[in-house]
């Protein structure tokens, strides 16, 4: 193949390529505490929610029920197809809820009992079935920084977390369907399964609310 004929067949290529495009969006759970106002996350994020300033840590919260509504191909500026179906497509576990709770503390005497959280739907309380850490592991089930595998360790009743300023990726599971994002009556109480044991007479953490936002996002 000669380099003109090469060139016929790559310029093609890279018009259709950078040609299509598209679209998609729904609706999506943010966090927020009481005394402050929701803030939208991100448009393109994964599972992190906006910061929450508390007193002792630093908090990011996500529910696993961003809802996909509709999701639009582009073909050099023409729609190409629609999908209007309803999709959870970052739920973690089907029939499961998974909430994201990253955590950076300010002191080391911090602790995570996951089993003593709560999701509140409406009126009626949910329990935390299980808690994660997520992070690299080694052979042993020690966290390390090379040669292990990243995954989601079940903490079982709890794990301290013992080094300020470190980010924590924890998480909850809850066992039910995710919620609606479209509710605005989701609350999570963290208010004794995270706790500074350290700390005397400091109030428990405020109930996380959770706010309907809409998302969009462009790919390529």
């Amino acid at each position: 193949m000669n380099r003109l004929s090469g060139l016929c067949i790559i310029l093609p290529l890279c018009v259709i390529v950078t040609g299509c495009a598209g679209f998609r969006g729904g609706w999506e759970s943010a966090a927020y505490f009481d005394g402050t106002a929701p803030v939208a996350p991100q448009r393109q994020r994964s599972t992190e929610g906006p910061e929450l300033n508390l007193p002792g840590l630093n908090l990011h919260v996500g529910i696993d029920n961003r809802l996909q509504t509709y999701d639009t191909q582009i073909f050099f500026g023409l729609p190409l197809s629609v999908d209007p179906r309803n999709l959870y497509p970052k739920n973690y576990r089907p029939g499961k809820t998974r909430v994201f709770v990253d955590v950076t503390p300010r002191t080391g005497g911090f602790v995570f009992r996951p089993l003593l959280a709560s999701l509140v739907i409406g009126s009626t309380h949910y329990p935390a079935v299980r808690g994660f850490e997520f992070g690299m592991w080694d052979a042993e089930g020690q966290q390390t920084n090379t040669g292990g595998v990243w995954d989601h360790r079940d903490v079982g009743g709890g794990v301290s977390l013992t080094e300020p300023h470190k980010r924590y990726r924890l998480s909850l599971e809850f066992d039910i369907p995710v919620p609606s994002p479209k509710s605005p009556d989701i609350l999570l109480d963290l208010s004794r399964a995270l706790q500074d044991l350290g700390s005397v007479g400091d109030p428990p953490l405020p109930l996380i609310r959770f706010a309907p936002v809409k998302w969009e996002e462009g790919y390529t």
